[in-house]
Order: C-alpha cells, then sequence, then structure tokens
C-alpha cells in the first residue's frame, strides 16, 4: 500500500511539474526548450538522462532544444559514505574495510545513479570503486514505469507523439537506462575492448577486479593521466597522435566488430605519458549487427564518390519509413548536400556536419533511424567535434573511408562467403520445390470464394470524415427545405387561433436556417 501510494504521489509530481512548465504550449520554441530542461531538472535522474539522450538526436529535435537539453549536467550531490559502505557490504557479504586496504572517503565523481571512490586493494593496487546509490534502481525503474504508462496515453492525443513513435523511443531509452543500472553489463563490455585492444600499443584499457564486482559495485584499476582536451603541452604530432587513438577507438570496434563505444566524451578519456589513450566508463555500448555495419559502409562510401542516387536508397532503407516520403526532394537536398561537402576529397569532409545536415533531413521528413545505427552517427559527430579541439588538422574520414571499404569488400571475400552463397541457395531452392504447391492452395482458395483481401487507403481517413460531414450538411439543408415547404401547404388548409401572431417568426427563423445550411453545404463543396 505504501508503495501504491507513493507511486501514485510520484505521478502526481511528474504531471504536475509538466504541468507547471507548460510543456510543448507555452512561448516560442527557445522558451519551450528552457522550460523543457528546466522540468528534466527538477525530476532528477530518469529525465535527466533522457533529456541528454535527446540532445544527441538531430533526427528528432531541432537545433533549439538539443543545445538546451545539453546544458543537463548528470552531477548531484555525494551520498554519505557509510551508506555506500552498506551497498558494498550487500554485494559481497564483507566490510569494504575488510576488502580495500584503503578508500579515500572523497568521491572521484558522483551522479545520479553511481558515485566513484578511489581505493587501494590489500596487494597495493590501484584502483577505482563505482557503486550504485541506494535506492537509485528502484527509483529509476519506477520513473520509467511512469514515463512509459505518461507517453501511451498520450501518444493518441498527440500527432507529434506519433509522428516520433514516443512508445518506441522510451523503450529503446529504458533498454539502455536498465543497462546502465546493472554494473555486471558494463564489465561485460570493459571486458570486451580490453580483448580488442589487448595487442595495441598505445590503448590502456583497465582491467576489472572479478572478485569485487557484482550488480551494484564494479571495481577496475586506477588510470592515472590528463584530459584530452588538456594536451596543449604536448607537440603537433603528439596532438595528432592522441586524436588518431581516439577516432581509431571509436571506429574500427564499430566497424570491424560491430562494438560500439557510444559515449566518447572527453571525460572518458586519459591521455597519460606518450600519447597513450586510456578509456573508462563502458557503460554504454551498442552492438551493430552486419547488416546494419554493411548499410552504414554503403552509405559512407556513396558519400565518398558523391552518389546522390544511392545515397538516398540507403538512407531510406535503413530508416525503413511507414508512412511515404518525397524520394525525389530528397535526392535534391542530398545532391546539394554533397556537391558542398565531397567536391574536393572525401579526406577533406567535415564527416561529423555532413551526418548532421543527414539527421536534420531526417528530422524534417519525419524519418527515424534505428537505434544502433542513431546511436553510431551520435557517437561519429561527438568523436570528430572532440577531434577537431584537441588536433584541427584531423579528419574522421581518414579512418572511416578505408574500413567501410574493406568492410563492403570483406562481405564478398571473408571465409562466410560460401556459407552465405549456400544458404541463399538452400531458400531458393526449398522455395522452388514449395512454389507449386502454395500457388494450388491459393487457386483452390479463389475457386471455393475463400480468398479476401484487405487493403487500406494510406490518408483516406480524413477524406471519409470531410464526406461524412458534407452529407450531414446536405441532409440538414434537404430537411430545413423540406419543412419549410411544410409549413407552407399545411397553413393553406389550417389556420389555429392567433397563427399570424407567431406565423411570421417561424417563417423567417426556417428560412435563415435554411439560408445559413445551403451556405455551409456549398462552402463544404468547394473545400
Amino acid at each position: 500500500m505504501e508503495e501504491s501510494r507513493s507511486r501514485s504521489a510520484r505521478y502526481r509530481e511528474i504531471l504536475g511539474t509538466l504541468a507547471r512548465h507548460g510543456i510543448g504550449v507555452v512561448g516560442n520554441h527557445q522558451i519551450r526548450a528552457e522550460h523543457l530542461r528546466q522540468a528534466c531538472e527538477e525530476l532528477g535522474t530518469v529525465f535527466i538522462k533522457l533529456g541528454q539522450m535527446l540532445s544527441t538526436r538531430a533526427d528528432l529535435l531541432p537545433e533549439t532544444y538539443r543545445n538546451e537539453l545539453s546544458k543537463l549536467q548528470d552531477q548531484v550531490p555525494p551520498v554519505p559514505l557509510r551508506d555506500l559502505q552498506e551497498v558494498i557490504r550487500a554485494e559481497f557479504g564483507t566490510p569494504a574495510s575488510e576488502i580495500f586496504a584503503s578508500f579515500d572517503p572523497k568521491p572521484a565523481g558522483s551522479a545520479s545513479i553511481a558515485q566513484a571512490h578511489n581505493a587501494t586493494l590489500p596487494d597495493g593496487g590501484d584502483v577505482v570503486v563505482k557503486v550504485r546509490k541506494p535506492g537509485a534502481k528502484q527509483l529509476a525503474l519506477t520513473d520509467l514505469e511512469l514515463l512509459s504508462d505518461i507517453v501511451e496515453s498520450w501518444t493518441p492525443r498527440f500527432a507529434v507523439f506519433q509522428q516520433f513513435d514516443a512508445p518506441g523511443l522510451v523503450r529503446e531509452f529504458g533498454d539502455m537506462l536498465r543497462e546502465e543500472l546493472d554494473f555486471r553489463r558494463e564489465a561485460a563490455n570493459q571486458r570486451v575492448f580490453r580483448d580488442i585492444f589487448r595487442d595495441e600499443r598505445g590503448f590502456k584499457i583497465p582491467g576489472v577486479i572479478e572478485p569485487f564486482s557484482g550488480e551494484a559495485v564494479l571495481t577496475y584499476e586506477r588510470i592515472r593521466g590528463t584530459s584530452p582536451e588538456e594536451v596543449a603541452t604536448l607537440s603537433k604530432r603528439g596532438r595528432a597522435t592522441v586524436a588518431a587513438r581516439i577516432a581509431r577507438f571509436v571506429v574500427e570496434p564499430a566497424l570491424e566488430r560491430g562494438v560500439l563505444y557510444a559515449d566518447p566524451h572527453a571525460g572518458n578519456f586519459i591521455v597519460q605519458d606518450g600519447g597513450v589513450l586510456g578509456v573508462v566508463d563502458f557503460g554504454m555500448v551498442e552492438r551493430l549487427t552486419p547488416e546494419a555495419r554493411r548499410r552504414v559502409a554503403d552509405l559512407l562510401i556513396a558519400i565518398s564518390r558523391c552518389d546522390a542516387e544511392r545515397v538516398t536508397d540507403r538512407l531510406i532503407e535503413i530508416a525503413a519509413p511507414s508512412h511515404p516520403v518525397d524520394r525525389a526532394a530528397i535526392g535534391a537536398d542530398l545532391d546539394h548536400m554533397l556537391k558542398r561537402y565531397v567536391d574536393v576529397s572525401f579526406e577533406s569532409v567535415p564527416i561529423g556536419n555532413a551526418l548532421g545536415e543527414f539527421l536534420e533531413l531526417f528530422r524534417r521528413e519525419r524519418l527515424r533511424l534505428p537505434p544502433p545505427i542513431a546511436q553510431l552517427f551520435k557517437a561519429l559527430l561527438m568523436c570528430e567535434a572532440l577531434l577537431q579541439r584537441i588536433d584541427p588538422d584531423s579528419s574522421l574520414a581518414d579512418y572511416v573511408e578505408p574500413l567501410a571499404g574493406k568492410l563492403l569488400h570483406g562481405a564478398l571475400t571473408d571465409d562466410r562467403w560460401a556459407e552465405r552463397v549456400r544458404d541463399s541457395v538452400t531458400d531458393a531452392a526449398e522455395l522452388t520445390i514449395a512454389l507449386p504447391r502454395r500457388i494450388d492452395r491459393v487457386l483452390g482458395e479463389v475457386e471455393r470464394g475463400n480468398l479476401r483481401v484487405w487493403t487500406a487507403l494510406q490518408d483516406a481517413e480524413p477524406l471519409v470524415k470531410r464526406f461524412e460531414h458534407m452529407v450531414e450538411r446536405a441532409n440538414a439543408t434537404m430537411l430545413a427545405a423540406a419543412c419549410i415547404v411544410g409549413i407552407a401547404i399545411v397553413m393553406q388548409f389550417y389556420h389555429p387561433q392567433g397563427w399570424h401572431a407567431w406565423i411570421g417568426v417561424v417563417f423567417w427563423v426556417a428560412v435563415a436556417a435554411a439560408v445559413v445550411s445551403v451556405v455551409r453545404t456549398l462552402f463544404g463543396l468547394r473545400r
């Protein structure tokens, strides 16, 4: 009962906050964007993270909203150390004082979900201990459930919610947040990247301390160094090296192995002596299917060849729109973009700017990217922005095009090519054998009169409703005219007492009603 009351109170708080800020109603776009940011800040963890995610989705929101939501910071006051120690005890059944030789009481970082502290293991190893805050998971899951309920109930009433499949977007966000709440997933992601770059010089991925890591606690090796944005003391060659390693870390695993590091901002990279790149925080990692990688690679190759037709085809394939699109208009816009970006050479293309314009085009055409590809585009945008701050001469395109070409070439020459051909031949053979039997069944249904075809005309419902209104008005007009004629006929033979006192009023009211109805009908026909 207490939990139900708490849930109801939180539901009212969310609705009250949204209403107080007049979400989607008050002011111009800038004022609306500011109110949206303020509402997210007031509502806490889930809404702050949702706003942060939306701030990177140029295919969903205009620039005004994205710029405002990008101001959201997931920095909150730290919780007392004793509360975190209780979480550690609950996770491992052992007090933190018996696990760690030392535990820095000052947080190294504090966000809404977790808090990190530096510590030392009994063997002297320096580690970082990331602890999920007490109650953070339950509060986040409750807010996710309430947010889903609100969106489901509002979607039928707001066209913009339907346009961008708001329920699907909330499900996508919920899946991402649930993964972030479970540190076992982050540990698995960290191990994957550590294996990928194990033999690569110049990269440092901290190892997970397995005995002291679980769902609510993650312990990993501590990496010391400076932020990539603080490498001004390095030579130009040194800055170029750091930029190249960041680009490789984001692009190569994504296109070669389908493992995308989806949060490449400066705070997650550490530069050590000699330009060695350390990486932390693997909570946001996306998986890309081989088909998704091939489509993206084909798109990037089409961009490099300034092939607007092919780019148009690939973008529409990727988006898989659920409504009619003006392919000619999309192709014309893309041709204009490509001429501006690719006339000289692909190496000189600011790929982040190009992808940003593509995403703006998606938003204008009400297209929506699949979540993994949206995350890839977002990561490439963030990566190039970081590269430009470190070394303005660096180009993400230097790493993207060769890998895209390699991926497409590998689709035809790798060891699985023969296997894919064999599977295709098997499918074709099975279809050939079964086809006569299927045709016979269809023809039998036709002969028996059992075959029915259902069709739906796109956008026909508004036309049907308009036609119904027109018929209703025509009926009302004929009814009014019939009443006038009927009254006139009756009054020829029937003269009730005092009729001359009110018949004029009735007559002119009926005439006025008939005239109004006729005018409305004619106006409806004209429309």
